[in-house]
């Protein structure tokens, strides 16, 4: 079996929705649509998780700029976003007017920004079309990004939540060779990915979770109206930096491993046996 070309099949996807349904209306749909929807919900979200005005932003795979369109009146400080595709890139930039910010196109597993110098690092809708094994790169070009207090941000298809079972189902009936990729995984994928890249999980919340205050009521495409505490629809993964001081402190023996080169690291003790120890990252 080939491997997936997230290139050309999400630009067959666009060129098939250009003609189908325009333009403009095309680059909304080629990510999922839903663009006010989605803009108030990401920003709820990550303002709840403690984004600043000042902070630094990258979201890899903004699209046509769901995300950066709900903050453009929020964030003062660094915003980059990242895509495959050059319409919606071109699209967002548009629509955000913010010609400080940076939209560029990457093809490869890259983020491209100095590293230690992102506050949050986002990949919303991004890890639902990527191998396991492309999310694994994604994760770990995000750590070398990451500030040490800052935070990874990704939504996923969720074996677990019984509302995306049905997203599952249609996907098994679409055997079109150039369909772009639906990938489904787990929580407990998501947590072995995270210790072996020396991260930490701070929550995951399953996708009919309802834990986002939406800062404002927004009317959705399909008639409902989200207002109060919501869920995402996806599930959501937030990751940190593995709190290596803090655990070799807490835990002197492990110290004392990792001084005799048992282990390379806290971070390595906790992925090889700690988390099966019941050992704390808190």
């Amino acid at each position: 079996m080939p491997l997936p070309d997230y290139l050309s099949t999400y630009q067959s996807q666009l060129d098939r929705m250009i003609e189908e349904h325009g333009y403009d209306r095309a680059i909304e749909l080629v990510v999922g649509g839903q663009f006010e929807e989605v803009s108030m919900l990401e920003k709820s979200l990550l303002i709840h998780l403690g984004l600043k005005p000042t902070d630094t932003l990258v979201d890899v795979g903004t699209g046509s700029g769901r995300l950066p369109y709900g903050l453009r009146d929020y964030l003062t400080g660094k915003f980059i976003g990242t895509d495959i595709l050059e319409e919606a890139l071109r699209f967002a930039r548009d629509r955000c007017e913010r010609r400080d910010w940076t939209f560029a196109r990457t093809t490869d597993i890259e983020i491209p920004v100095p590293e230690h110098t992102a506050d949050f690092v986002t990949f919303f809708s991004v890890f639902t079309h990527l191998l396991d094994e492309d999310i694994y790169r994604f994760l770990a070009a995000a750590r070398r990004a990451l500030r040490p207090d800052g935070r990874i941000v990704f939504s996923f298809l969720d074996f677990d939540c019984d509302t995306h079972w049905i997203i599952f189902q249609k996907t098994v009936e679409d055997t079109r060779p150039d369909r772009v990729l639906n990938k489904f995984t787990t929580k407990d994928t998501i947590r072995r990915l995270t210790r072996a890249l020396g991260l930490r999980e701070e929550q995951i919340r399953d996708g009919t979770d309802h834990w986002i205050p939406i800062l404002e009521p927004v009317d959705c495409e399909d008639g409902r109206r989200l207002e109060g505490v919501v869920g995402f629809g996806q599930s959501v993964a937030v990751l940190s930096v593995f709190p290596e001081n803090h655990y070799l402190t807490r835990y002197p023996d492990v110290a004392a491993a990792v001084a005799a080169g048992d282990f390379t690291s806290g971070a390595h003790h906790f992925d090889t046996c700690g988390f099966r120890e019941g050992r704390s990252v808190g």
